[in-house]
């Protein structure tokens, strides 16, 4: 960081915090400090922010930083990773980041959007969701995905296959 100064104490967390909790610090700073609210004396703080939160929004420069200063690693304490680094699973599953919360429904374990409810993903990608409805890793989750996606529809009818 430019200024030096530990991102913990930029962001106003404890060195334990989770990617949620970190996240939910930014965000909030970021909106009191915005240099389009406050004007150019919000361009020192919201560098500072920016910095704080690339570390510590990243596992393995948080870890890094954490080792770096003389800390253990947090980050896995911390539970930053929804998913372990798995050599069965593709690089892009959870690609996604970490549910933004109030789940509702099932939960992928697969793609993306793995560790998000069905719910989640409707309101933030309601697209993923229709292609995600005809894909073979969701069959048993057709039916939900159907009335996510149409909640006013009639009762949904499994979709046909043809014979070719």
């Amino acid at each position: 960081m430019s200024d030096a100064r530990d991102p913990y104490e930029v962001l106003g967390v404890p060195r334990t915090a989770s990617v949620r909790q970190i996240r939910a610090a930014y965000v909030e700073r970021a909106r009191r400090a915005h240099p389009d609210l406050v004007g150019q004396r919000g361009l020192d703080v919201m560098r500072s922010l920016n910095e704080a939160w690339a570390v510590l929004k990243d596992a393995e420069r948080r870890i890094a930083f954490d080792v770096a200063n003389g800390g253990t690693s947090s980050a896995d304490a911390a539970g930053s990773s929804a998913f372990p680094n798995d050599p069965n699973r593709p690089f892009w599953t959870g690609a996604a980041g970490p549910p933004p919360g109030r789940p509702w429904g099932s939960v992928l374990d697969f793609g993306i959007y793995a560790g998000w409810s069905l719910g989640e993903i409707s309101r933030r990608d309601r697209g993923y969701l229709m292609w995600l409805r005809d894909r073979p890793e969701a069959s048993a989750m057709r039916l939900e995905i159907l009335r996510l996606i149409d909640p006013n529809g009639e009762e949904p009818v499994e979709p046909r296959r043809s014979r070719r």
